[in-house]
């Protein structure tokens, strides 16, 4: 098929655009989102374009934006909104351009309300995976007969050799047991209202994982996981990935039944996690809660955008 015509043109918006699309399916394929100054720097850096201010970089992520909208009524299927993993370093979010592509998909949910703060994120997150997950952007640029996808520049990280887990293998202790009533007994907890029903324990997942508590609040799923003072180090780790599988699992279901996937997954630990375990949290945003249940108190530790259920 000919270049859309949002892509034509000698203009710095088409121009620049032609040469972002590699770019972004570079980013696309890192499953990394990225920044509207970032998008700048790397059009300098690579001789593509003089300075302009980065917020201008809105106009050729929109016309890639609408290009893709063309193809896909060329090609009768789906293609994710690569331009939307352009995003604002301040909110994590998109800009107003993508509001077609949220629109589109309140449409499929039948839900004529507007979007909350939270529900807006929720959708930007599912986007970004359909984004990640496409197998056909090569597909895509040899067919707009553009280039391929640059190399980025990767961060430096140590490598670290695998290594064999030593998880308890014993069955659930009581210290577990406590922990995980007293959690469903206290909402508060994890950041929902004293009112909030208690929690259900060992909710089961059409995956046939077992969360150890889950709150339903309003349009929200919240799921818990604990580990207590016996849980190893390696019981705490798979404590973190757990919440990222449950986080998923509970999103999945929501987007089967055309509903915003609005869920969360925390930990909640009986002592602190390993520096390098909070780094690992971290960056999979997982929030997870120190609980002192001798004194009753709890200490917070991630929460970076992390989107609590008040809507």
């Amino acid at each position: 098929m000919p270049l859309p015509e949002t892509l034509q043109g000698v203009t710095w918006a088409p121009s620049i655009a032609r040469k972002l699309l590699p770019l972004l399916v570079s980013y696309a394929e890192a499953c990394r989102p990225v920044t509207y100054g970032e998008l700048s720097k790397e059009s300098m850096q690579r001789k593509w374009s003089h300075y302009v201010m980065p917020v201008a970089y809105r106009h050729p992520a929109g016309a890639i934006g609408y290009a893709i909208e063309k193809t896909e009524e060329v090609w009768q299927k789906p293609i994710p909104p690569i331009n939307a993993i352009v995003i604002n370093e301040q909110t994590g979010l998109p800009g107003k351009g993508v509001d077609y592509f949220l629109k589109t998909y309140l449409r499929q949910t039948g839900s004529k309300r507007r979007l909350t703060k939270h529900q807006h994120q929720s959708i930007v997150e599912e986007i970004h995976k359909d984004v990640f997950n496409y197998s056909g952007w090569r597909d895509l640029l040899q067919c707009y007969g553009l280039s391929e996808p640059p190399e980025l520049q990767q961060p430096s990280i140590n490598a670290k050799p695998k290594r064999k887990y030593k998880w308890s293998g014993e069955a659930e202790s009581e210290a577990h047991k406590k922990l995980k009533q007293f959690v469903a007994n206290n909402p508060w907890v994890v950041d929902l209202p004293r009112k909030t029903q208690k929690g259900q324990r060992e909710y089961i997942l059409p995956s046939a994982d077992k969360i150890d508590v889950l709150f339903q609040h309003g349009p929200w799923d919240v799921a818990v996981e604990v580990k207590a003072s016996n849980a190893n180090n390696d019981d705490l780790l798979r404590g973190i990935y757990q919440c990222v599988k449950y986080r998923e699992l509970l999103r999945a279901e929501k987007r089967v039944i055309g509903a915003i996937p609005q869920a969360r997954a925390l930990l909640v630990t009986e002592r602190n996690l390993p520096s390098e375990h909070q780094r690992i949290a971290d960056t999979l945003k997982v929030e997870w809660k120190k609980v002192d249940l001798t004194t009753v108190s709890t200490r917070t530790g991630f929460c970076a955008r992390a989107p609590k259920p008040a809507d």
